[in-house]
């Protein structure tokens, strides 16, 4: 991965968060609307696919506004792709709802360095472990019984929500990467040291 375009006027790092900030917010918000109500997945079925697309771009032209390009790349074609279940299937729009729900700790990261502020990195460490250390493993599971079901009712294995466990256990051993990453930058980080631009 190249660092294919070098503005000098301005910071990509700086942008890219900004960018998230925003737009994570809103996504958060349309998600935890339509878990209370049931409306609204179009919508925010749409505005994730977009920011997912913007992402992916801007990744893909500043690779240098993250810390592994590739690794978030790969992350976001995934999730896009894996997105088109549940638009395809309607009645598993929950699993994307459930999903998306890692969003709030990822608007927690980049606003704990963005920022700062002890409680923000309070509820960044809490959502951390209950989102993706926890949540995530347990929707591989519910997932795979959800394909148990779609076997039974279409007669064969090969359907579509396959992918659902699998693109799961893919996600979730990212954020066990993830949470590697974490782990050794707190054991190298002296105690008030200050974030670095990524994790």
């Amino acid at each position: 991965m190249h660092k294919l375009v070098h503005p000098r006027s301005w910071d990509p790092v700086v942008l890219h968060d900004w960018f998230n900030l925003v737009v994570i917010a809103v996504l958060n918000v349309e998600n935890i609307v339509y878990l209370a109500t049931g409306q609204g997945f179009q919508v925010f079925f749409t505005s994730a696919m977009v920011y997912f697309l913007l992402d992916t771009l801007f990744v893909g032209v500043y690779p240098q506004s993250v810390k592994s390009p590739v690794v978030i790349l790969s992350h976001h074609i995934c999730t896009a792709l894996y997105m088109l279940i549940p638009y395809s299937y309607p009645h598993y729009q929950w699993c994307m709802a459930y999903c998306m729900l890692v969003e709030i700790n990822t608007w927690l990261l980049i606003a704990r360095r963005t920022l700062g502020g002890k409680l923000l990195e309070m509820l960044f460490y809490v959502s951390w472990v209950l989102l993706r250390n926890i949540f995530y493993p347990y929707l591989i599971w519910a997932f795979y019984q959800e394909w148990r079901v779609e076997t039974a009712l279409s007669g064969t294995p090969w359907n579509w929500i396959l992918v659902t466990p699998i693109c799961q256990a893919f996600l979730t051993g990212l954020n066990y990467h993830w949470t590697l990453q974490l782990v050794f930058k707190m054991l190298r980080t002296p105690p008030g040291g200050k974030y670095n631009k990524h994790l």
